[in-house]
């Protein structure tokens, strides 16, 4: 086989590798936690905690309301239990139940409002809780094909590296050294058919003179406009 036409079996596999290679790199990126995952789990977790927190505010306020109440019914047992007759006791028994009374409301309205509160956080809790195990099954659906991907796309490259060693340890060092660097330098595509007198690398016309030196297949031709080594089929 022509030199030329062994640089362009060479690179048919080095342009498969890239392709696999750069699948596994999005493979291995897809691999990990969606951003999209992450929000809904932090919100998720965001709504969670609002709700302990007005859950235990919830609690202290019913302890205080309780022992508010508990002192109302103390001093009221009193107030009406016929063991006071004082009325200077009396009226300062009625105040202090006033003012209890008035305690109870207050807390009362608090707790009302945070039982509010806690109804809206629990509502949010539950899109947030739906948002996020919608998101985190569709992830999942998501990474069982991607796994799957990868172990068939593996195997690919296990064999086109051992195509690789074998096809360019046959080619002669000059020629593989000039095929690494203007692979380099252009894009992964160092050889360029040549199609209706045209290279296909840059899609120019090719002279005459260089078009019969590539047909010989002699030596290696360069494109005079890309430098591609020059591949007539």
């Amino acid at each position: 086989m022509a030199i030329a036409a062994e640089l362009y079996a060479l690179q048919e596999i080095d342009l498969a590798l890239d392709r696999d290679v750069a699948r596994l790199a999005e493979i291995e990126d897809g691999l990990r936690e969606s951003e999209e995952l992450v929000q809904t789990r932090q919100l998720q977790e965001e709504k969670a905690q609002a709700v302990t927190e007005l859950r235990a505010r919830q609690k202290e306020l019913e302890w205080d309301v309780d022992e508010v109440r508990a002192k109302a019914s103390e001093v009221e047992a009193k107030l009406y239990g016929g063991t006071v007759r004082n009325p200077k006791e009396l009226s300062d028994l009625q105040a202090d139940l006033s003012a209890l009374q008035s305690q109870t409301r207050k807390r009362e309205d608090t707790l009302l409002g945070i039982l509010v509160e806690l109804d809206d956080a629990e509502s949010e809790l539950k899109r947030a809780d739906s948002a996020y195990a919608e998101t985190r099954a569709k992830w999942q659906a998501e990474q069982e094909e991607l796994r799957t991907e990868k172990s068939q796309i593996e195997p690919e490259v296990q064999l086109l590296e051992v195509r690789r060693s074998d096809r360019s340890g046959a080619i002669d060092g000059a020629a593989l050294s000039l095929y690494k660097l203007l692979r380099e330098r252009r894009g992964g595509q160092a050889v360029a058919k040549v199609e209706r007198g045209m290279c296909q690398g840059c899609r120019i016309t090719l002279p005459m003179s260089i078009l019969q030196k590539a047909r010989t297949a002699l030596e290696l031709v360069q494109c005079v406009s890309c430098e591609r080594v020059l591949f007539v089929n």
